[in-house]
């Protein structure tokens, strides 16, 4: 995709268009992962960051503004989060001290990770399929639909703390039969959710 059609497809994904948001993931997922792999060279690192950065992107993005280019600004956010990971996570001390950027890498190890990645929410798909009816439908609602829990308690007579709970159980369940953190499993839903609508 062209830096052009990925500015107009940015655009469109401030006003609000999830196609436009899954053209920007698909053309730009992969110079993110490269990237992110030159700097820490930790697959599981670089998937929680890009994850995190699309997420906070796609729920942040009536804030955001019109920009000259996209990919830089994503770039940007990618080496941010994974700076602040690695803070957190106390693999870095400071910024910069670990400044150990690769410049070769292993294209298969790219195409293993998409490989993966497909996978892995075909395998959501079918685990989804184990919840309970009320769980896959606050799933959908949620997810899917990105309904707020408060629309979600009018159209299923549900009050909304109880589909806090329900939320939270059917996430647990997730966690524990993928074997992955929450916020992968938040990125398989919108993986689905674009891939299959």
């Amino acid at each position: 995709m062209s830096n052009t059609i990925i500015d107009l497809s940015w655009n469109d994904f401030i006003e609000g268009d999830k196609m436009a948001f899954e053209q920007i993931y698909r053309a730009l997922l992969p110079s993110l992962y490269e990237y992110g792999m030159r700097r820490v060279k930790d697959e599981d690192y670089v998937r929680d960051a890009i994850q995190e950065v699309f997420i906070k992107f796609w729920e942040n993005r009536s804030k955001l503004k019109v920009i000259s280019n996209p990919k830089h600004y994503l770039l940007v956010a990618l080496k941010n989060s994974l700076l602040n990971t690695q803070l957190r996570d106390g693999r870095l001390t400071s910024f910069g001290e670990n400044d150990d950027f690769q410049l070769t890498y292993d294209v298969e190890s790219s195409y293993i990770a998409a490989e993966e990645q497909r996978g892995n929410a075909l395998k959501l798909i079918q685990v989804l399929e184990q919840l309970t009816g009320k769980q896959k439908e606050v799933i959908f609602l949620r997810y899917f639909e990105e309904l707020s829990y408060e629309e979600i308690s009018v159209l299923t007579n549900i009050s909304v703390k109880s589909l806090y709970k329900l939320n939270n159980r059917a996430m647990a369940a997730l966690k524990d039969i993928m074997g992955m953190p929450k916020q992968s499993l938040l990125v398989l839903l919108y993986m689905i959710k674009f891939l299959y609508s």
